[in-house]
């Protein structure tokens, strides 16, 4: 899957919430859970018991912070899995086949630690299906008259939000200074374009944006002036102009990158 990307510090890029916490940097969704053993004993089987429970409460911490990850401002992954059988059923399955990130074993007071880990773009694809389809009869083709007006086409768009405290989202929406919906970015998800179909992806260290031949070629940079609802942004007027740009090259599968430092 095509990703666009938003850059972040690390204090901004981690999203910790009452069950566990969302790294949209390394773009996991993360949890642990807890069980216990008689330390006097210890035996292998007893930790093993204790290891089955962290496992499982670890599972339902991560279900329950995959339910609160936004796809925009407005909206998480909870209110799509109450619109569709089928996004429930997938959530469970990547679940159930999370990852172990890291475990420990506390015999001194006998406590199982496990930590669990959930791609977020393995949680996004049936929600970027579900959109697509809701696109379907009212989706807006970007046209080639953009391209034309400059001699070189951005190799990549950013978004200069290093004066802004925007937090992360799957699709964040763009408004102008004048608090215009200028560009709500699940509008771009094409059930005809696999390259539309991506989400916004963190990366919080500039080196990854120096060692990307897109965002360091021949970039588009437009300015964040603040953010609005927390998750969406809002860009100058200057900015606001350029904007078609970004709907132009989502449909080419190049980046967007939301830097925030």
């Amino acid at each position: 899957m095509l990703e666009m990307l938003l850059v972040a510090q690390i204090s901004r890029a981690v999203e910790v919430v009452s069950n566990g916490k969302i790294d949209w940097a390394a773009g996991y969704v993360i949890a642990k859970g807890y069980g216990v053993f008689d330390p006097a004993k210890a035996n292998p089987a007893d930790i093993l018991k204790a290891r089955r429970v962290a496992t499982v409460v670890a599972q339902r911490n991560l279900l329950e912070t995959i339910k609160g990850v936004h796809v925009n401002s407005t909206t998480v992954v909870e209110d799509f899995m109450l619109k569709s059988d089928l996004i429930v059923t997938h959530v469970e399955g990547v679940v159930k086949n999370s990852r172990i990130l890291s475990e420990s074993v506390d015999r001194e007071n006998g406590i199982v630690e496990v930590e669990m880990m959930a791609s977020l773009d393995e949680i996004a694809e049936p929600i970027l299906d579900e959109i697509a389809e809701e696109n379907k009869e009212k989706k807006e083709k970007s046209g080639g008259k953009e391209l034309k007006k400059v001699k070189r086409m951005p190799s990549a768009v950013i978004l200069d939000a290093s004066s802004s405290d925007v937090k992360p989202s799957m699709l964040p929406r763009i408004y102008d200074s004048d608090g215009n919906l200028i560009l709500d970015l699940s509008t771009l998800i094409d059930p005809e374009n696999p390259k539309t179909k991506k989400i916004v992806k963190v990366v919080d260290d500039l080196n990854d944006i120096l060692s990307d031949p897109e965002l360091k070629d021949n970039p588009l940079v437009l300015k964040v002036i603040k953010a609005l609802n927390e998750r969406d942004v809002v860009v100058d007027d200057k900015s606001a102009r350029y904007i078609r740009w970004i709907k132009a090259l989502w449909n080419l599968g190049k980046k967007v990158a939301l830097a925030l430092f």
